[in-house]
This record gives structure tokens, C-alpha cells and sequence, in this order.
């Protein structure tokens, strides 16, 4: 249980120190870029993260899942992964222009090509970092992450200055690849052997092969949006969605995938104990929608002050950004399950709930797309964040009921019950945004708009979580040194 709280510390740091920086970074390059950069970057990125989630989701789960794990597998996995990196990268450069095309943007050919190195990049980084994962040593991943992230800021805004353009935003995501390989490899010990013996590679390929279908429906449900919104409305309205939706991915990226990473080694282990993985399982979700509903309430409320920091080229973006935060709010319900599924052996289901939400997904916003071509680029944007709210809290509660109740046999409103408090926090710190709005201007709005709903939220979120009241107490309890008794 220690090695699990350690390994949660440094997962939270891991994810805090990456966010605070690329939060940091992204708003300087957007003060210094506008959205059609940003646009044209994140269409192009979306191309690569098909090829980067075969290669990661597969193999990945299915080193930190596996009970018995040998040099052997390692070895093998690695040389696949080698073989399969190389070709898809090949594959992606070669289908660049036929994605420029489709998306109707000629600078993305240009793009994708420098970009296409982040496939191989991606493929050496894939064992060592499941090695340090399944061994919970979050400590040395937060150490790459930290130097990737900053080396990569330094770089982005170094060339946005200079006048790169959309140049600045390609060099910071391969200077971060790079960085981030580099360090990998210094922090894990373990090291490939040089083998032609690729039988081990089937103990892992019935798991990898569901766990990479999962990957892919994943993908294809979370980022549907994203690609709907360029096919349909081009880069412009692809960056100011993409703006808007980062700050609720990084503060759910932060409070809950910070969970996440450590909830597959963690839940994985009490696989054959139904109840006690339940229990975990609650304890994981209630500790997510504490840390991250609150926040996500707060930035509702700064939202609007917040995107006049940006300038003019951003306006209107901090509506898309405030109904983002809502379907982040529903993203806190969801992230976790796919790790419980994974590490109870059910990639299989994990996979069929993936593909159903993304097939799902694509038909409601092509109908989105269809419907709301005429409006400006903001209304637009606003228009697939509405649509993806809907469909994501319909099928979080499927996922949820999939996972909790049809798969680990517990209850949902056990599960439920608890995050109650981070709710009724976050809502209340939202309604100060809606009261307050920018009355007060960017700069003086942020910090008042902000430091009143941190306080109002904190201050509900200690008087109805008695969990939270218990788990505070109980560290504090244990950090104090024990009185010394006095002699009679």
C-alpha cells in the first residue's frame, strides 16, 4: 500500500509538473500565434495518433498486466515494435498529401512529413516505459516528462519569437519526442538483447491485439471531434477548439490520468478479489472527482477573463472553452475504467464499448458538421462541443454501468455516492463565473473570478466529503511525530 500511495505522489507530480508547464507554454504560443497555426499542428498530429496508439496501447497493457513477465518478452516486443515503427512511419509520410487533401490544407503534407519521425520515436519508447510502469517507479517518468516539456517550451516559443509560424509548433512536439527518448533511456535499467527468436511475442499477442483494438476505438471516440471539426470547418475552428479543450484535458489529465497511470499496475494485482477491487476502484474514482471536478468548476470561472489574456484573435473562444469543461467533467466518470477493465483480463469488452462510442460518435458529428457549415468558426466549435457532451454523457453511463456493475459485480451508486460533494463544489464555483462573467477585466477578473470560486469550492468540498475529512486527517496523523509520554 506504500509503494501504491508513492507511486500515486509521483504519478500527480509526473502529470502536475508536464500540465503547469505546457499550460504555461501553450498560452505563450498562443499569445504569439493565433489559431490557424494551432489548427494546421493539431490536424496533423491527429494523423500520427492513429499509428502512435497501435504502438503504444497494445504491447503496453500487456507488459504491465502480465504476471510473469521474462527478459525474453521484452526482447521480442522490442524488436517488433522496431520492425512496426519503421514501416507505419514509411506508411504515414507516404499518406501525408492524401491527408492534406482530404482536410483541404496544403501545408499539411509539409507538416505531417517533419512530423513523421515521432512514429519511430514512439516505438523506442514503448517497452522501457512500460518496464518503469509496471514496477510503479512513476518517479523516473515524471524526471522524463519534466525535461521533455521544458526543453520543448524553451524551443517552441524560441522559434515564435524568431517569426516561425506554425514552424515553432513542430519543433516543440520533436524536440519534446526526442528529449523524452533520451531521458527514458538513462532512468530504465533494463536494456535489449539482440534476439531473432520472436515466440515470446505470442504470450503477449492475444492481450495486445484487444487491448490495441481498444486503443484504436479509443482513439477514434476521443477524437472524433477533433477530426469532424477539421474535415468539416478547417484549421481555424480546429484551433480554437483544440485551445479550448486543451485546459479541461490538462486539469483532467492532471487529477484523473494521473490515477489512471497507476490504476492498471494497482488494480491488476487484486484481480482475483472482486470486492477488494471495487473497493479500490472507488476509492481511485472518488479521489479523481475530488481533485478534478472542483478545478474544472474554477475554470468555468475564469474562462472568460482568461481568453481576453490571449488577444483578439481568440474571441469568442471562452464559450467552447466553459462547455469543454463540462464534457471534461464527464471524462472524470470515465478514464478509469478502461485501465479496471484491462487489469480484470476484459480488454475484449473494453474494446466493444470503444468502437461503439466512436462509431457512434462519427455519425453524430457528421450530422453536427452538416448542420452548422454557415456559422463562424466559434459557433462552430461551440456546436461539436455541445454534440460531444451529449454522446459522452450517455455513454459514460453505459461504460459505467459495463464496468462496475456487469464486470465487477459492485454497486453504482457506491461508486457514485461519494464524488457527490465534488459535484456540488464544482457547480458552485461555476456559478460565479456565470454571475461575474469579465466585469472586472482579464487581468483583475482571473484573480477575483478565481480566488472566489477556489474558495467557495474548497470550502463545500470540506463541509459534505467526510472521505476527504477522514483521508486528510489520517496523513496529517501520520506525518505528526507521536507525543512522548512523561514519566509519573
Amino acid at each position: 500500500m506504500a509503494k501504491l500511495g508513492a507511486a500515486i505522489g509521483w504519478s500527480y507530480a509526473l502529470t502536475a509538473g508536464r500540465v503547469g508547464a505546457s499550460t504555461v507554454v501553450t498560452f505563450v504560443l498562443a499569445k504569439l500565434l493565433g489559431p490557424t497555426e494551432f489548427g494546421v499542428v493539431a490536424m496533423a498530429l491527429l494523423f500520427l495518433t492513429i499509428a502512435q496508439t497501435v504502438l503504444q496501447q497494445g504491447l503496453v497493457s500487456a507488459i504491465v498486466q502480465r504476471e510473469k513477465l521474462t527478459g525474453d518478452h521484452l526482447d521480442a516486443a522490442f524488436a517488433v515494435l522496431i520492425i512496426s515503427g519503421l514501416g507505419i512511419g514509411l506508411l504515414t509520410a507516404a499518406a501525408s498529401p492524401l491527408w492534406a487533401l482530404v482536410n483541404r490544407e496544403p501545408r499539411l503534407t509539409a507538416v505531417c512529413l517533419a512530423l513523421a519521425p515521432l512514429v519511430l520515436i514512439q516505438a523506442l519508447t514503448v517497452v522501457p516505459e512500460a518496464v518503469l510502469r509496471r514496477e510503479l517507479r512513476f518517479k523516473s517518468i515524471a524526471i522524463r516528462t519534466l525535461i521533455a516539456v521544458f526543453a520543448s517550451g524553451v524551443a517552441g516559443v524560441a522559434l515564435a519569437v524568431a517569426g516561425a509560424g506554425v514552424w515553432a509548433l513542430v519543433a516543440q512536439q520533436l524536440v519534446s519526442a526526442v528529449a523524452g527518448l533520451v531521458v527514458l533511456w538513462a532512468v530504465c535499467p533494463w536494456r535489449p538483447r539482440l534476439t531473432r527468436d520472436l515466440k515470446p511475442i505470442r504470450d503477449l499477442w492475444r492481450f495486445s491485439v484487444h487491448s490495441a483494438n481498444a486503443g484504436l476505438g479509443l482513439m477514434l471516440s476521443t477524437k472524433a471531434d477533433q477530426l469532424f471539426t477539421g474535415l468539416f470547418f478547417g484549421p481555424v475552428a480546429v484551433g480554437i477548439y483544440r485551445l479550448a479543450g486543451r485546459l479541461p484535458d490538462m486539469l483532467v489529465d492532471v487529477t484523473v490520468r494521473s490515477l489512471q497511470q497507476v490504476a492498471l499496475p494497482a488494480l491488476a494485482r487484486l484481480q482475483d478479489d472482486r470486492r477488494a477491487f471495487a473497493a479500490r476502484l472507488t476509492e481511485l474514482q472518488h479521489i479523481g472527482a475530488v481533485a478534478g471536478l472542483p478545478l474544472l468548476g474554477v475554470l468555468v470561472a475564469v474562462a472568460q477573463p482568461l481568453i481576453g489574456l490571449l488577444g483578439p484573435q481568440w474571441s469568442g473562444t471562452a464559450i467552447p472553452l466553459q462547455l469543454l469543461c463540462f464534457y471534461g467533467a464527464t471524462n472524470v466518470y470515465g478514464v478509469l475504467l478502461g485501465p479496471a477493465l484491462q487489469a480484470i483480463g476484459k480488454p475484449g469488452r473494453l474494446a466493444a464499448i470503444a468502437w461503439g462510442r466512436g462509431l457512434l460518435g462519427v455519425a453524430v458529428f457528421v450530422v453536427v458538421g452538416l448542420l452548422a457549415v454557415p456559422g463562424t468558426a466559434v459557433r462552430q466549435a461551440g456546436a461539436i462541443a455541445l454534440a460531444a457532451i451529449g454522446l459522452n454523457l450517455v455513454l459514460t453511463a453505459v461504460a459505467v454501468h459495463t464496468t462496475v456493475r456487469r464486470t465487477v459485480a459492485g454497486s453504482i451508486t457506491r461508486f457514485l455516492v461519494p464524488t457527490l460533494p465534488a459535484v456540488l463544489a464544482a457547480a458552485a464555483a461555476a456559478a460565479v463565473g456565470w454571475l461575474l462573467g469579465g466585469a472586472f477585466g482579464p487581468v483583475a477578473g482571473f484573480f477575483v473570478n478565481g480566488c472566489l470560486a477556489t474558495a467557495i469550492a474548497a470550502a463545500l468540498l470540506w463541509l459534505t466529503d467526510g472521505r476527504l475529512r477522514a483521508m486528510v486527517r489520517a496523513r496529517l496523523a501520520r506525518k505528526l511525530p507521536e507525543p512522548v509520554e512523561q514519566p509519573a
